[in-house]
């Protein structure tokens, strides 16, 4: 099988849906099949081929100045029909409704491919919605529009939809009544946190004093969305009964220098907080970073289903995380804590906690590896293997497009 996935931010950006969807090509590929990426064409990424096999189709575009990463693309795929004649693709998979997304439905359209997409991104989030209107209050008031004016048009295209929480499925199944939607986990290579691995160095730009009992660790990209700035407020009260903690935050974006003047503010002495960056994951996860701290903690809202707290499960770190569906899904209470989300007193208050009872983190920490067979990438890869089939005894039967059917039919010129 000819397996074609969307992505409209990939490297040298890097995030978990890129790791997520790279772990389930590379499964694919171990399965006997073909896996093509159409990404946005980037001077800093060059490769036609990563990872196990993954062919890279770079597409030209104009960058987007909403987003660090995402570009814009014509949504109506006709430059992308070459590609269909060309491989023959059997099922298009896309990760985003953006337009990479679209412009991939449209062409699909045209060659009667199967399309599934994976919601990944809430992009109707009002946190992702501020960094195009650069306004809270317009922010909070457009998430009906960009339902109207982009997931809509892009969901009415696409044959089944999956997502990694339960709680999103809900919130789709209300949004797209007429598209059905199903629950599918992200997938992560778990033998990377076999405990017969060798065991990697630990980062040079991570002094040892950053590591152990009273080390709190952020890792992920540092985006306004992620909430660091209630995270390292919350450390700021939380060092007044713990002058010796620490607080690691490994990653980059476009909130960092924002962050670091956050930090500045608030008297965070450089022997308490570190910004180290970004480390690639393979270092992260063979050096055992998360097994050498006291938890993992995250203030996010915006998680659909987040990568680094699954590793962090996979590793054996507890997670301290708000109390949010999205991620009371992900972490049960004998995982991590949750906090009210947005309170800083009450994450000071869970951070607290933490740090004054080693035990219980260690206890927590213990049920956190627990989720190691929950996340196999193989199962994941498995079970969307499985869909892919179903979506072509679909296509026997005839042109499927729920919801679109007019619009579809316009673009069914031919079959391949």
């Amino acid at each position: 099988m000819k397996i074609a996935f969307g992505f409209d931010i990939f490297y040298p950006e890097t995030n978990g849906v890129i790791t997520a969807t790279i772990n389930l090509a590379n499964n694919l590929i171990d399965m006997g099949h073909e896996v093509y990426f159409f990404v946005p064409k980037d001077r800093h990424f060059k490769e036609t081929v990563i990872e196990k096999g993954i062919h890279i189709i770079r597409v030209n575009n104009i960058p987007a100045w909403i987003y660090k990463g995402l570009k814009l693309f014509p949504i109506y795929g006709w430059y992308l029909q070459k590609y269909f004649r060309k491989y023959k693709f059997d099922v298009v998979h896309n990760t985003s409704p953006w337009m990479m997304g679209l412009a991939l439905n449209h062409a699909a359209r045209r060659y009667h491919v199967p399309v599934i997409a994976t919601h990944h991104t809430l992009i109707d989030n009002p946190i992702y919605i501020k960094y195009a209107l650069k306004s809270e209050t317009l922010a909070n008031a457009a998430t009906d529009a960009i339902w109207t004016v982009v997931l809509r048009p892009f969901f009415r295209l696409t044959w089944l939809i999956t997502a990694p929480s339960m709680h999103t499925c809900d919130q789709l199944r209300k949004r797209v009544p007429e598209i059905e939607v199903r629950y599918i986990s992200n997938g992560i290579d778990i033998s990377k946190f076999s405990q017969d691995k060798p065991v990697l160095p630990i980062p040079d730009v991570i002094p040892e004093s950053f590591l152990g009992e009273k080390t709190l660790l952020f890792i992920g990209r540092l985006g306004f969305e992620k909430a660091i700035d209630v995270t390292i407020k919350a450390f700021a009260k939380c060092l007044k009964n713990h002058p010796d903690a620490k607080l690691l935050i490994i990653g980059q974006g476009p909130a960092e220098e924002e962050l670091k003047k956050i930090v500045l503010e608030l008297g965070i002495k450089d022997e308490n907080i570190l910004f180290t960056g970004l480390i690639p994951n393979e270092q992260i996860i063979g050096s055992r970073i998360l097994n050498k701290v006291e938890a993992f903690v995250t203030a996010s809202l915006s998680e659909n289903q987040a990568m680094t707290v699954i590793e962090a499960l996979c590793a054996g770190a507890p997670v301290i995380c708000a109390d949010v569906d999205n991620m009371t899904d992900l972490v049960s209470p004998s995982q991590g804590w949750y906090f009210k989300g947005g309170d800083t007193d009450d994450l000071a208050s869970k951070m607290d906690h933490v740090l004054s009872h080693p035990e219980e983190a260690a206890q927590k920490g213990l049920e956190a590896r627990k989720s190691l067979k929950k996340f196999d990438g193989k199962e994941v890869a498995r079970t969307f293997l499985a869909l892919y089939e179903e979506m072509l005894v679909k296509k026997k039967s005839g042109f499927y497009v729920p919801g679109g059917e007019k619009r579809a039919k316009f673009y069914l010129h031919s079959k391949m």
